[in-house]
């Protein structure tokens, strides 16, 4: 039975794997929780210049439709810097708002940090122009 030691050798690595995906969550600036965090925070921002500057710049007609503001993060969200205890992070990445007609960029930075219990808060960087 020479498959014997091949067999164990999967085994251990697809419980070493599982065991490492079923650890303690760690905080990640590129995770769904944190994308979805960081939108909301933007999103329930009224005085927000960026979605102010594309709505102000939009010359489609104004209706329910097209004056709600649809935002975007993009696809690449970095760390700029950790924590000691690494439940801390500085993030930066790139966030679109449409309204209407007009479309507008900006890079956008964030902070997020992971309590003891495991609950994300998020506070964003106001934006500058």
């Amino acid at each position: 039975m020479p498959n014997v030691p091949d067999r164990s050798l999967a085994v251990w690595c697809f419980s070493f794997l599982l065991l490492s995906a079923c650890g303690e969550d760690k905080v990640d600036c590129d995770s769904i929780e944190t994308r979805n965090a960081v939108l909301k925070r933007v999103a329930d921002d009224h005085r927000n210049p960026l979605v102010n500057y594309a709505a102000k710049e939009s010359t489609a007609k104004p209706s329910p439709e097209n004056s709600k503001p649809l935002y975007l993060l993009g696809e690449k969200i970095v760390t700029t810097s950790t924590s000691p205890d690494k439940r801390t992070l500085q993030c930066s990445g790139g966030i679109s708002v449409a309204v209407g007609d007009v479309k507008v960029s900006k890079e956008i930075e964030f902070t997020v940090q992971q309590a003891p219990d495991g609950k994300l808060s998020v506070s964003v960087v106001p934006f500058q122009f």
